[in-house]
């Protein structure tokens, strides 16, 4: 759900008072919008009297550390809310700093008012979430915490990284611009000299890092929004492309309810068949997604992506019909 201009001040105060060092490029990352926004945000923060400033060299925004917060009265729900999250969603297959958080959450629980601990403990008990399939966070958990520190510090990093495109062990500079998590993994995005373009690297298949003496000016224009723009999910195509792609009765309720894509437009026909619309740059992640609803879709448009689709199953199809145990069998 998207803030409203009052809920994002305060969300900046929180952040700028738990002493993180924001540029204008990561807040309008953080809250989607532009960084005008942002601008203007901060000097409403100012005006109201937030002792807040600019730093230069570490080109963010930093608060006066004698600016505290006023504690709050939690409501029930905002009790719940918070609860839910200190018991059910911190996990340690996700989550770096998973000890720390856990004692970070045991604090904060011990703030939150009996009569509120009382209200939401049954409630609690019939909740549950369920993370889907990610990549286990331990092995990574001392290399994100690296990463960041060169990201704060503006240092280079040396990488040698297990390349699944180049098929072998690859040696790379990289000037890292983001450390976060997406769909099953954690990853690093920032710009590579080898490569001479902003890439994106899985943190799993990272062999060593070592942290360089050579500075870095970062870019303050970068935002993940605008590195993945329309990408189905994580990789980005060189066109944009209008997709329709006409779903079965038997799984249309499930494709309705979802948000697969921010640019999705989805409409029933008196048939129970659905037309799912949206605007993708490149076709080939949506085709995978596509080939997983078997004969329950059909490609209408673009045709590249509708030749992509059939070729697969064409070859699915010769698998089988030759009893194949597998792929390349």
């Amino acid at each position: 759900m998207k803030l409203t201009r009052t809920q994002r001040l305060i969300r900046i105060v929180e952040i700028l008072h738990a002493g993180r060092k924001c540029g204008v490029g990561m807040l309008a990352d953080e809250f989607g919008v532009s960084r005008r926004s942002i601008l203007r945000d901060m000097n409403v923060l100012r005006d109201a009297g937030l002792d807040c400033h600019y730093d230069a060299d570490s080109e963010s925004y930093m608060l006066e550390k004698s600016f505290h917060l006023r504690p709050v009265d939690l409501s029930l729900d905002e009790g719940l809310a918070l609860l839910m999250l200190t018991r059910k969603v911190v996990s340690d297959r996700v989550l770096p700093a998973y000890k720390s958080m856990v004692s970070a959450a045991l604090k904060v629980e011990a703030s939150v008012p009996d009569e509120v601990r009382e209200h939401c403990g049954p409630m609690l008990e019939h909740i549950d979430f369920q993370w889907s399939q990610i990549s286990d966070v331990d092995p990574v958990s001392d290399l994100i915490v690296r990463i960041e520190r060169a990201i704060v510090a503006r240092r280079k990093v040396h990488l040698r990284y297990d390349s699944y495109y180049d098929k072998k062990e690859i040696a790379l500079v990289l000037r890292p611009f983001r450390v976060f998590f997406r769909r099953r993994g954690w990853y690093v995005v920032g710009h590579s000299e080898r490569h001479r373009e902003v890439r994106l690297f899985k943190l799993e298949r990272i062999v060593d890092m070592e942290e360089t003496d050579r500075a870095f000016r970062m870019d303050n224009n970068f935002t993940l929004r605008g590195y993945f723009g329309n990408a189905w999910n994580m990789i980005r195509g060189d066109e944009r492309h209008h997709v329709e792609v006409v779903f079965g009765a038997q799984v249309a309720g499930n494709i309705e309810e979802v948000m697969w894509h921010p640019t999705q437009r989805t409409r029933r026909r008196s048939d129970g068949t659905l037309v799912f619309e949206a605007d993708v740059d490149g076709v080939d992640e949506i085709a995978w997604w596509i080939l997983g609803y078997g004969d329950q879709a059909v490609v209408v448009e673009p045709e590249c992506l509708r030749a992509k689709v059939a070729k697969h199953a064409e070859r699915m199809v010769k698998h089988y019909k030759r009893n194949a145990t597998s792929p390349a069998g």
